[in-house]
């Protein structure tokens, strides 16, 4: 059984304040309202923070994040709050997980520290995954201070170029990344956002999958370690996020090369073996067209991953007991909604890793069909960039979609990221069981 790194629980970080009006014109005076109390009692801010949560909420709504009493009114008094103009309205909430390519050293530390909910998840997956899991809870949850860079720097370097060490290796990386986002969901969901709908991306959709009950937790770590462990054996290749659409990044693929993704109109992931790789990013710097490497050693849903096909198909009839999903989720491998046929087909994740991630189609079921607010369960903010720039998505309306986990150079909490996302998505109209948000973790002792 894998031990926990801690035997207490810190406190929550930062504290989220809400609260809300019948009209557009009276929210204003009523964040001056809250800054005015947090003046006169700036040693109240958690009993604040929980006394305006649990008010009833108009039409209109406002929030603000913040670590301490003077941060919370510096951003009230500069007008910083997430109020939304328009009023909130009630709707279906989509869960958004990535692949792997955003991992960082230490992503769910301070979630682990002071969130129990999350961390008890963190514990009962690395449990399962044994050996390996006491290495990757390591690799996951001890504090790692970021580099110190110049805000402009920490906007440039995205966070798909920070992994580094074991975590950038399949064998750790992937279950990392499934471990980080399944505690992630269930934290979400323990405050009472549940999904109406998912999508994952590549690796994410594994994630998407056990919330579904497509699969249960311990067969989806197992057969995610298992995958991870037999695409590390396999010839090193690339991927390559490259300025071109689908049909236009044609003629540059040779015989070797293959659409991997398709994750916008304008952009097309390709890869293939790592000397292919080289030669295109040598004919595309030539020829001026813009691309980016993909935090891979391999080149995932193309034909180098056809080789574990087979065995891969096998390994899932003999080992994993798969179901019709109980939460409906899109396919990467259609760009629909996975059917009841596919999810109980051991053939269908063999083909998942194989072919295309066809994202700009799943995406535009996603904004078609349910038409939700979004949140993006998983380090970095690839995947709701994706989403809000969708041209179903309707970026007129408030908060439409929000990443999650965005501490990886950018100098803040996790927790101040996590509740920032969550109070946008509140202005928006998402609602929250705040009763169990302010219960779920020890509050800050006055000794």
């Amino acid at each position: 059984m894998t031990e926990s790194l801690l035997t207490t629980v810190a406190t929550r970080p930062a504290e989220l304040l809400v609260w809300s009006a019948g009209t557009a014109e009276a929210l204003p005076p009523a964040r001056q309202a809250v800054l005015g109390r947090l003046e006169a009692a700036p040693d109240s801010l958690p009993e604040l923070a929980g006394e305006l949560r649990h008010r009833a909420h108009g039409a209109y709504r406002g929030a603000v994040v913040g670590t301490d009493a003077a941060s919370v009114a510096a951003a009230l008094r500069r007008g910083r709050g997430l109020d939304g103009g328009q009023p909130a309205l009630r709707r279906p909430v989509a869960f958004l997980f990535s692949g792997v390519g955003d991992q960082y050293p230490g992503m769910g530390a301070e979630l682990y520290r002071s969130e129990p909910v999350f961390r008890a998840a963190v514990d009962r997956c690395c449990a399962v995954l044994g050996s390996d899991g006491c290495d990757l809870l390591d690799l996951l949850v001890r504090p790692v201070e970021p580099p110190r860079l110049p805000g402009d720097l920490r906007t440039m370097l995205r966070p798909r170029q920070v992994p580094q060490g074991p975590l950038a290796t399949t064998r750790y990386g992937q279950p990392g990344v499934f471990v980080i986002e399944y505690a992630l969901a269930q934290l979400v969901r323990s405050w009472g956002v549940e999904p109406a709908a998912m999508i994952g991306y590549s690796l994410g959709e594994y994630v998407a999958a056990c919330l579904a009950g497509v699969m249960s937790l311990p067969d989806a770590l197992r057969l995610v370690r298992w995958r991870a462990e037999r695409i590390e054996e396999l010839a090193p290749g690339g991927m390559l996020a490259v300025a071109l659409t689908r049909d236009e990044i044609g003629p540059w693929l040779g015989t070797d090369l293959d659409v991997a993704a398709v994750t916008s109109p304008f952009q097309t992931v390709v890869g293939g073996p790592r000397a292919a790789m080289t030669d295109l990013e040598g004919r595309l710097t030539d020829a001026g067209v813009a691309y980016q490497r993909v935090g891979a050693h391999h080149g995932f849903h193309t034909r180098t991953m056809e080789p574990l096909g087979a065995e891969l198909t096998a390994w899932v009839r003999a080992n994993v007991r798969l179901a019709e999903p109980r939460i409906p989720y899109v396919s990467n491998v259609t760009g629909t909604w996975l059917s009841n046929a596919q999810a109980v087909d051991p053939a269908y994740w063999a083909q998942h890793l194989t072919r295309p991630v066809e994202l700009m189609s799943g995406l535009g079921t996603l904004w078609r069909d349910v038409d939700p607010v979004a949140i993006e369960l998983g380090p970095g903010e690839g995947l709701s960039s994706s989403a809000r720039h969708h041209p179903a998505c309707d970026r007129t309306r408030l908060a439409r979609v929000q990443p999650g986990l965005t501490a990886a150079f950018a100098g803040r909490s996790e927790t101040a990221g996590l509740l920032t996302a969550l109070g946008r998505l509140w202005t928006a109209g998402l609602e929250i069981d705040w009763a169990r948000f302010t219960n779920d973790t020890p509050r800050r002792s006055n000794s």
